[in-house]
């Protein structure tokens, strides 16, 4: 925890139905807000081989707007948790415009469901080609691997230090650094981050709630006393820096037990 980011890549060389929405709950004013018909002509009436994923908001589409643009919409469950999650990702978004970010296209608000327009990334996750996971899977070169990382350093320094204000991503992890058809790649899914002052030099956020993200990526000073700073996304990055030197998960379970989980 005491290791700057760019330390970091030195080192490498129950089940509620959602209250109704209010459009004035989004921005609306400074994104594009999308019809229902135009979000179902895009996906061709949601059509189930226009699904690319499906994930903890719900199923992700691969769609194409109205000027051609190919997209990736995300369509939201019908439930308190997901909803939320949905609604801050877009307010964030919207503010935040990076290179190595995803950029938001727009949303869709029709009573109790969001859709969210977003870039769509050809090439899938860091994850995907480090583990071999999908039927494209080829080995990424060390070229590859630094480029990637040296981008996601760079999305993860401006969330903390480049926007009007702090950042903290909350869900740092191999799945969320996403990549393009030219493998740039661009920091995913803010459904659970937060956003601090103006200045993180002595930014602390004390969470009532339990730590979010995915277990072996949190900071254990966040998970167990519930200490949010800029330091708990570069914990998280950290992890993803051992996988991507050693080309495996943080834990896998076929592996004999002392060698499944890989910071230990």
């Amino acid at each position: 925890m005491k290791y700057p980011l760019w330390s970091l890549l030195t080192f490498f060389v129950s089940k509620k139905k959602a209250p109704q929405l209010q459009c004035s709950e989004l921005p609306e004013d400074i994104c594009r807000q999308f019809s229902l018909a135009e979000i179902e002509a895009a996906t061709n009436n949601f059509h189930p081989d226009s699904i690319i994923g499906i994930g903890r908001y719900g199923s992700l589409y691969k769609g194409t707007i109205d000027d051609g643009t190919v997209v990736a919409v995300r369509r939201g469950r019908s439930s308190l948790g997901a909803v939320r999650e949905l609604q801050n990702e877009v307010r964030l978004l919207c503010q935040l415009r990076h290179p190595h970010l995803v950029s938001l296209i727009g949303f869709c608000l029709v009573e109790n469901e969001l859709f969210v327009v977003l870039e769509y990334m050809s090439r899938w996750s860091l994850a995907d080609f480090l583990f071999g996971i999908g039927k494209d899977y080829v080995p990424l070169s060390w070229k590859h691997r630094l480029h990637i990382c040296i981008g996601a350093a760079r999305g993860l320094h401006y969330l903390h230090t480049g926007a009007k204000h702090a950042v903290i991503h909350r869900h740092i992890n191999s799945s969320n650094i996403l990549l393009d058809e030219e493998w740039c790649c661009k920091l995913s899914d803010f459904g659970l981050s937060k956003l601090g002052p103006r200045s993180m030099s002595k930014a602390l956020i004390r969470m009532d709630t339990r730590p979010a993200g995915t277990i072996g990526y949190v900071d254990p000073e966040y998970a167990l006393y519930g200490e949010l700073t800029e330091k708990s996304d570069v914990f998280s990055f950290g992890v993803v820096l051992f996988e991507v030197l050693f080309g495996r998960p943080q834990y896998d379970s076929t592996l004999p037990e002392e060698k499944q989980n890989l910071l230990v």
